[in-house]
């Protein structure tokens, strides 16, 4: 399993941010700022998660993998990479739960999606009528489908499907959000982002989607 290692300092964010890498699919190792990361259980993570005043005294180049740096008082949904690379980058504190789970997984190098072939329920908003449909893929935040209806970007949605294991039928709406042809059979098919998940709900997909479930 993939090792995040936590270096942490006594901003008043920590407790939510250990709180969320909860969620994250990996083993989380803590040590404070002054600990060596080269030793014990913190040897070589796949991730190192780091506050901004804790960054700011370390030498340049002392960490050449995947890190994330959370800066207080920056914009929630604004990311941006740190150097050249794509795998170190800079994050609020305040980012958002579902934010926060994507961008670690990106980080990790951990599957945010799920490829799950199975026939699913599409209930177009306002109507009661139930369209069979095929899923292709399932990620944290939506899934891809093909279906043999037009739907248009911007349209709201109730998808129904059953996960493994798991004795109720799931019903989450979504939003359609692009339109794209089969690559192999040149059906319609179509991407759409989850919308007003619960916390039950998430927890659930995160299960599935990590192959917990």
């Amino acid at each position: 399993m993939k090792r995040i290692l936590l270096i942490e300092d006594d901003r008043p964010f920590w407790p939510r941010i250990r709180d969320l890498l909860a969620k994250v699919n990996a083993v989380v190792a803590e040590v404070r700022p002054g600990d060596s990361i080269t030793a014990g259980a913190a040897a070589r993570p796949d991730l190192v998660v780091i506050g901004d005043t804790s960054y700011a005294t370390r030498s340049p180049g002392w960490w050449d993998g995947a890190l994330l740096v959370l800066e207080k008082g920056r914009a929630p949904d604004l990311v941006t990479s740190i150097g050249d690379g794509s795998q170190q980058v800079a994050a609020s504190s305040g980012i958002g739960e579902r934010a926060f789970l994507a961008l670690t997984s990106r980080l990790l190098g951990v599957s945010e999606r799920r490829l799950f072939r199975a026939v699913i329920g599409i209930k177009r908003a306002g109507q009661a009528h139930v369209h069979m449909g095929a899923s292709r893929e399932f990620s944290l935040t939506g899934l891809s489908f093909a279906l043999a209806v037009d739907l248009r970007p911007g349209e709201r949605i109730v998808i129904s499907f059953y996960v493994p294991g798991a004795r109720d039928r799931i019903f989450l709406e979504a939003e359609v959000a692009r339109t794209f042809a089969d690559p192999e059979d040149g059906s319609d098919c179509f991407g759409a982002r989850f919308v007003g998940l619960s916390a039950e709900e998430q927890r659930v997909l995160e299960r599935f989607v990590w192959g917990q479930g």
